[in-house]
């Protein structure tokens, strides 16, 4: 092998190595958790697919762990929200950031943007002026998800919050609104609106009347997580970024 020929490939594993992922760190894979929240994170024909599915398999590709798409394990919310909050290398995907939640995991990301709003039946006629009018109502939540923990840190009172859990949550919730069971929907809008859609929900009957959070989802590990992990991955999400298929994903849906 020449001299020319050595320095070529030494730069140009010098200019990937940062690239790659710590399967050859011996830090461990990661158990990858998440939820049915289309549109991004759904099963379809068997499948998971998604925004922030599709997002991840583009970072594990470039982390070279071994892992695929193959390895995401799609449960109820409140389990993947206390899995990887309670057990080293467990992360949940995708999570709105927080001041509350900050603390609990470490953070990489953003993924992508997220508006977590009240919903309502339009024949209701409800309108919000302010937080605390949501008290004169029965408001549906999911556990532990960022729509009800807002309103509980705000001061709603709990005997007017009715959470649900299950991966069907969201069906439930619209059928609870539609059956009087609840007068209020709070969640993620573009989530709630794609998921009653597909469910056979007429969109018509039902309105936003109220924005709670613009926030921005991503990747929560848990704390006892390497930092070195933290850091690969977000080298790995920043590459994509930087090469436009981070872009391309989002315009995909």
């Amino acid at each position: 092998m020449n001299l020319v020929l050595t320095k070529y490939i030494i730069a140009l594993f010098l200019t990937f190595a940062p690239l790659v992922g710590y399967a050859g760190d011996n830090l461990g894979k990661i158990t990858m958790l998440t939820e049915v929240y289309p549109p991004y994170n759904m099963e379809v024909d068997g499948k998971l697919q998604g925004i922030t599915v599709d997002v991840l398999e583009a970072m594990l590709a470039i982390l070279n762990t071994g892992q695929t798409r193959a390895d995401f394990v799609l449960t109820n919310w409140s389990r993947a929200y206390s899995m990887a909050e309670k057990r080293k290398n467990h992360m949940v995907f995708g999570t709105t950031r927080t001041e509350k939640r900050e603390p609990f995991f470490k953070w990489v990301g953003p993924i992508t943007k997220t508006t977590i709003g009240i919903i309502a039946p339009k024949e209701k006629k409800i309108v919000i002026d302010k937080l605390s009018d949501i008290n004169q109502f029965r408001t549906g939540t999911v556990l532990k998800d960022i729509g009800g923990q807002i309103l509980h840190e705000s001061g709603i009172e709990k005997n007017n919050l009715y959470p649900v859990s299950g991966t069907n949550a969201i069906d439930l919730s619209f059928k609870k609104m539609q059956n009087d069971r609840i007068d209020l929907f709070a969640y993620e809008i573009n989530v709630a609106f794609y998921e009653a859609k597909l469910k056979g929900f007429n969109l018509d009957d039902f309105e936003i009347i109220y924005t709670l959070k613009e926030g921005e989802l991503y990747f929560a590990f848990n704390i006892a997580t390497d930092d070195k992990i933290i850091t690969q991955w977000q080298n790995a999400l920043d590459t994509i970024k930087e090469n436009g298929l981070h872009k391309k994903i989002i315009e995909r849906y």
